[in-house]
């Protein structure tokens, strides 16, 4: 993984995507999400505050735009960030995002990335994707093969993130589990280890990650979602990052 390991954990779609995917459901929806995070080596803890829009056009159809603000080791920036996902066939979907930030102190300048989605059986799904995403100093080039199964009230996934970065390849998995319940409420697990090309201050290097986040979504009414997600990374050396992410969202 590339760093962008937050509530929820990273994977090759940003954000936005994952709220498409979330909100396939919807006409519009708008939210507030506001994450943060402790870490253990007397670093500042981090903070981050995001507005995402998403609007479906058809079923499976939609664009979702976000802005965030992130402040980490006392470096703030703002990144603005879009997705858009279309239907290729009854089985195949592709997806695109992008995002750049005009401060990107650490955050990255910008990144790029696609993904493709088939289900080749019932409740049966392969993710594929790729993206580049540019810092001062380096590019990290990470790619994207999941597996993903849904039955009752359940699904799982498995997937592998390779990442090239400083002429080496770094390698890292992920493990999720979700259980769904009432109308449209989920509430999952996520496991993610391995090595990962990581922003620390400002630089990037190459470290180890092992993370645990358990994330959920909540409706309250009709039109009112709550958000919630609470985790723990390690971060090779560097530091233990502790923290707990919440939003609200609306759809009309």
């Amino acid at each position: 993984m590339i760093r962008l390991a937050r509530h929820p954990a990273a994977c090759v779609l940003s954000a936005a995507a994952a709220l498409a995917a979330a909100n396939a459901h919807a006409g519009s929806t708008v939210g507030l999400f506001v994450g943060h995070e402790h870490l253990n080596n007397g670093s500042p803890n981090w903070e981050e505050t995001a507005v995402r829009m998403s609007h479906e056009f058809a079923p499976r159809r939609q664009v979702d735009v976000a802005v965030t603000r992130t402040e980490r080791f006392d470096l703030r920036d703002s990144q603005f960030s879009a997705a858009y996902v279309a239907p290729l066939s009854h089985q195949l979907t592709a997806s695109i995002e992008a995002n750049a930030s005009a401060t990107h102190k650490v955050l990255a300048r910008n990144a790029f990335g696609g993904a493709l989605q088939y289900e080749f059986a019932p409740a049966w799904l392969i993710h594929a994707g790729a993206k580049t995403t540019r810092y001062d100093d380096v590019r990290v080039n990470q790619s994207l093969l999941m597996l993903e199964h849904y039955f009752s009230n359940f699904s799982w996934s498995a997937a592998w993130r390779p990442a090239r970065a400083f002429n080496t390849t770094a390698h890292s998995g992920e493990l999720r589990g979700s259980y769904y319940y009432g109308d449209r409420n989920s509430v999952g697990i996520i496991l993610a280890g391995g090595k990962e090309a990581a922003s620390i201050g400002g630089t990037v290097v190459l470290t180890s990650l092992r993370s645990a986040t358990l994330i959920g979504r909540h409706w309250l009414s009709r039109d009112w979602a709550l958000n919630y997600g609470i985790g723990s990374s390690r971060q090779g050396e560097f530091y233990v990052r502790n923290g707990v992410s919440i939003g609200v969202q609306h759809t009309f």
